[in-house]
């Protein structure tokens, strides 16, 4: 069974003769923090929501904008849940049978353990999943999908459950190789958080994780504080004012749009570096307290800072 499960009454739920979003469920997408795809991408969506049975709008599976080379490209992510429940019922459709070896972890020099009791991550992590008596294993190397703030810091979920998080990365891998008919194209929220690592900004902004207001109240105290040469010429001389700058930090305190910060955070690149550097800081801060979870936690459509 694919079929996304029906709720009587329910304006979102998706009737089996429907072709494409309607009106309603659209604007509830745009709530979501889905606003800045195309038709393609929403038609791209609907067919994966269909084949793969998961419901947007219970947050099973989601689309994420992301800024690549100047161009917004979407992905379709779900979390690891997510994937073991396409399995699961993929698995039972055909009357088969699934499984799975334990897990193991690897150290820097190569050795391997079904348990990982170190405070460092591990280097590598593998998991084999067993369909119909066919071994699917994959390997996940840290280097390759560790989530990093824009200070250069290992995300809070990785920092803390770097083993845990690497596991779930090498498991989505193994489900994919054994189920490739329905998890392709297909990502989870653990494998896709290496994707916004590209951009970083200074290592001296390290020595204030969150700009309190008092420190950030103008461009002299926030360079200062983030420990930036504030003689330095900025790329693009654009400085907010006071006022603005101040509603910019008070918005991202209160976001809840997964979408519109991220969208925000690249805008910020566009202002002088000290107030640029400010505004990407707590907006990293303000995501990585909306992702602790394996999902992506998106609400109610708040006004855009000035940035």
């Amino acid at each position: 069974m694919t079929a996304i499960e029906r709720h009587t009454g329910s304006t979102l739920a998706i009737g089996d003769d429907q072709a494409f979003w309607t009106n309603d469920q659209r604007a509830a997408l745009v709530q979501l923090g889905v606003d800045q795809a195309s038709d393609a991408d929403l038609a791209v969506f609907f067919h994966q929501c269909q084949r793969t049975g998961l419901d947007p709008f219970a947050r099973q599976i989601y689309m994420i904008s992301r800024k690549d080379r100047g161009q917004i490209k979407q992905t379709i992510q779900t979390g690891i849940d997510g994937f073991r429940l396409i399995a699961r019922r993929a698995t039972d459709a055909s009357r088969g049978t699934l499984g799975y070896d334990d897990t193991l972890w690897c150290d820097q020099n190569g050795r391997w353990s079904d348990v990982w009791l170190r405070r460092e991550p591990p280097a590598a992590a593998k998991v084999t999943v067993i369909r119909n008596g066919e071994r699917f294993p994959a390997v996940a190397l840290f280097t390759e999908y560790a989530g990093y703030k824009y200070d250069g810091n290992l995300t809070k979920m990785w920092a803390d459950k770097g083993a845990l998080m690497l596991a779930k990365c090498a498991e989505a891998l193994a489900l994919r190789k054994a189920f490739p008919q329905d998890l392709s194209g297909l990502y989870t929220s653990d494998e896709m958080q290496q994707a916004d690592n590209g951009q970083q900004v200074p290592q001296q902004a390290s020595a204030s994780r969150t700009p309190s207001r008092a420190a950030t109240s103008n461009h002299d105290r926030a360079a200062q504080t983030l420990g930036l040469d504030q003689q330095s010429e900025p790329t693009t001389p654009r400085t907010l004012s006071d006022d603005e700058f101040d509603k910019a930090l008070a918005w991202i305190e209160k976001a809840t749009n997964v979408n519109q910060l991220k969208t925000q955070r690249d805008k910020a690149q566009d202002l002088d570096p000290a107030q640029g550097t400010v505004i990407a800081t707590s907006i990293d801060v303000r995501l990585e307290t909306l992702t602790e979870g394996d999902g992506t936690v998106d609400a109610e459509v708040v006004e855009e800072p000035a940035a």
